[in-house]
Formats: structure tokens, sequence, C-alpha cells
């Protein structure tokens, strides 16, 4: 029997409803909800004590209950931890990741549960640079494939545009921390990267930094991430998100890892960085 359009169509939207519901039945099946991360992005996940701890693992341990599973943290290079997602290494990613533009359009993205806006981080002795365009002419740090390592080249172009020269140079480390200890080495003048982290890493090297905004006009946030087809298990940690978001637990959970809350729209931005 010849197959019509039609029925293609109503066959390829059965499959995908199919799809939709494959991980998140597959993860109550297993028993375990398994979520890539890469350990080293204080406050949000690090290793202590030879356990993943952070206010994203914090998180999880507020909705797994809800899935009657357990939860498996992998650890992950950041560099490529959307495609290790579609290779199904694991089933979510639940890593502070800043939801671009560019992303949304590999991935789907939960409600956004932290804010992300970039800023620069500075000696604290540093004097040189009051605004984001004295980055010019000077060595920046940031993490590989990180977002800020995106903003970054992004405002290059438009100190270009305005006459400016551009960065001195770009450094891009496998872990923030690297680029942290390097600014206080001298061996970078400034690292971008999400104000509310650095905030953190400041309270805990007092004296060190200092930090100053202005890198982007656009305000930014951190979801998490989910192969496009799994729409199922986006719903399900969307739900458990705005219940946490409406009792008030997101925000206990903030005032323990950042010593504040935070302000967060209730879907994710049609204006993305």
């Amino acid at each position: 029997m010849l197959r019509t359009a039609g029925s293609a169509a109503l066959l390829g939207v059965a499959s995908t409803r199919v799809a939709q519901a494959d991980t998140l039945d597959e993860v109550k099946k297993r028993g375990t909800l398994v979520v890539g991360t890469e350990a080293a992005y204080v406050p949000y996940e690090f290793f202590k004590d030879g356990k993943i701890i952070g206010y994203d693992p914090d998180i999880i341990d507020q909705f797994i209950p809800k899935l009657g599973v357990k939860a498996q943290l992998i650890d992950t290079a950041w560099n490529g931890i959307i495609p290790a997602l579609y290779a199904k290494k694991f089933d979510v990613i639940i890593s502070a990741m800043t939801i671009t533009k560019e992303r949304a359009e590999k991935v789907l993205f939960s409600m956004p549960y932290a804010e992300a806006t970039n800023a620069i981080l500075l000696r604290a002795n540093e004097n040189s640079v009051k605004t984001a365009d004295d980055l010019s002419g000077k060595v920046v740090g940031v993490q590989l494939g990180s977002a800020a390592a995106g903003i970054i080249k992004t405002f290059e172009e438009k100190l270009k545009a305005a006459g400016k020269p551009g960065y001195a140079d770009v450094k891009q480390y496998e872990h923030y921390p690297e680029a942290y200890q390097d600014l206080i080495n001298k061996r970078v003048d400034a690292v971008v990267n999400s104000k509310s982290t650095m905030l953190v890493v400041m309270k805990d090297a007092p004296g060190k930094f200092k930090m100053i905004g202005g890198i982007t006009d656009i305000p930014a946030y951190f979801g998490m991430a989910f192969r496009k087809e799994d729409v199922a298990l986006q719903a399900f940690v969307n739900e458990q998100l705005a219940a946490m978001k409406k009792d008030g637990r997101l925000a206990q959970l903030q005032e323990k890892w950042f010593g504040a809350t935070m302000d967060t729209p209730d879907v994710v931005p049609e204006v993305l960085p």
C-alpha cells in the first residue's frame, strides 16, 4: 500500500511522542538518573572529600525522591559535555550551563534556576581596568567551551568596530580554578565568568580579587539541559523547579551556597546571549 505524506507525518508524530517518554520511563525502570556535570565549578558542583557537592547536587537531592530513583553524577569534561549527552553517556546535564542562543539550538533547557550574567574578575590592586572597554590590549582568561568564551569574542568585535585594538591574548582553560590562579600570578589580566560564581571566589579568597560588570547588556541564566526529544523529562524537572521556587526551597539553597537569593524568570527568555 502506498504511504501518503499525511500518514507518514502521523507516524512521525507518534514516534516523537514515544521518544519523548522514553528517557523518563527508562530512568524509572533503571532506578537511576544519570547526570552529566563538570565538578570544578564552585559553588555549583565540586569535589569535597571525594564526593561531588554544591548547589546543583542539592537541587538534585530535592527532586530525585519524586522519581523514586537514585542519582549518579558523572564528572565530564566541559568542552564535550553536549556531545556526551547525545551519545547517551547520561540523561541530563545539570552543571551550571548558561542558556545561550547557540546551545538552545542543540538542547532543550529547563526553566532558569540561577543567575548567570557574566562579569569581569580582576586582581584587587588592578587599576588599569575600570570598564569592559579597558580589556582592549589585555590578556583575558575564560574556560574552554564556556558561554564566556563566546561572549568575549563578540565583545572584542565591538571593540574593534569602535576603533580599539582587541585583546592582547585570550587564554582558555580546561577548568576555571586554573584561570583564577593565573590571574593571581599575573599570567592573565582578567577572567570573565558568571557573577554568581565569582562572588563565591572572592569570598573564599578575601582581599585578592575585585569584580566589575558591563561585559554584556543581556541578562543570562543557568538551566538544565536535555536532548531535544526528551520533552517528558524536561517537563518533570520544570515542574519540580517551579515547586521549589514557589515554596522557597530554591531560595534557601541559594542562601546556603551564595549568601543571597537570585531573581530568575519562570521560562527561558526569548532574547539570549
